[in-house]
């Protein structure tokens, strides 16, 4: 097989065929950016594929299924340096099963979901052009300019989430993906975060709150304290920022307590509120 060195190279990794099919067909609308370099049915076969001494065809990308009757795609992840010197991104492919819960944890480019929506991967395919031109760009810098500029893992870069995006939370026993829409804020909660939703309900998440502000679209997100990030479009109409003797306070809907507001944020939040 001969191979654009340009374009993103992609192994294919679900133990139904239709599936791998599927998302053949679809990976090919976008032939200009991705090439295909190989469709494997099963855990054992991903990892022989890509830890291969032989194969020449190391993947920048795999799609990867979760939920597979001989072994799991966290499995997979578990046998191969993915996130080592020659970095792999993972994109998990899921039809929301009890498996996912852990993909947030996992240091995954993306997810799509079943049946794979062609606008939702063509945004996943953008995400991961950009990751590898901007790891190609950073090859060109020596390594003692990247320690420099503090660039340990160029290539472990957070991806920019959009409001059509969507995370996935547990709420108690309840397992849910939630649209970005959907946040109310972010609240730091020791080593994590807390995300909070428009029906009172709350849930700790692995992310430091300098990962939510790279990730969050601006300017519909603001972090607004060290310890909060919040949706403008949460922000109470009725109630415009109120002075305290301490500082400022802001109003989201739906929740009774104000938030405070650092000096710093002030200026960008007040550009926010409804006019």
């Amino acid at each position: 097989m001969t191979i654009n060195s340009d374009t993103i190279k992609a192994l294919i990794v679900d133990d139904e065929r239709l599936a791998r099919l599927e998302m053949s067909q679809l990976l090919a609308e976008f032939a200009d950016r991705v090439t295909i370099v190989g469709e494997v049915a099963s855990k054992r076969e991903a990892v022989d594929f890509i830890t291969s001494p032989s194969n020449n065809m190391r993947p920048d990308v795999v799609f990867l299924d979760i939920n597979m009757p001989h072994g799991s795609g966290f499995e997979v992840l578990e046998e191969i340096d993915y996130d080592g010197a020659q970095p792999i991104h993972i994109v998990f492919v899921t039809a929301y099963d009890e498996y996912a819960v852990r993909a947030f944890t996992v240091n995954a480019l993306d997810y799509v979901l079943k049946p794979v929506d062609p606008e939702r991967l063509e945004r996943t395919i953008d995400r991961l052009w950009k990751a590898l031109q901007k790891a190609k760009a950073r090859e060109k810098v020596s390594p003692e300019l990247q320690a420099l500029a503090g660039i340990e893992h160029p290539e472990q870069a957070i991806s920019k989430l959009t409001l059509d995006d969507y995370v996935f939370v547990t709420i108690g026993r309840q397992r849910r993906f939630v649209s970005v829409q959907e946040i109310v804020c972010i609240t730091a909660n020791d080593n994590y975060t807390d995300l909070w939703l428009p029906d009172g309900k709350r849930s700790m998440l692995l992310r430091t709150m300098n990962e939510w502000e790279e990730m969050l679209p601006e300017p519909d997100f603001l972090r607004i304290h060290r310890a909060t990030i919040i949706n403008r479009f949460f922000i109470d109409a009725s109630r415009p920022v109120e002075s305290s003797g301490s500082g400022s306070l802001v109003f989201l809907r739906d929740i009774a307590e104000p938030f405070a507001v650092s000096r710093r944020s002030y200026t960008k939040l007040k550009e926010l509120l409804p006019q």
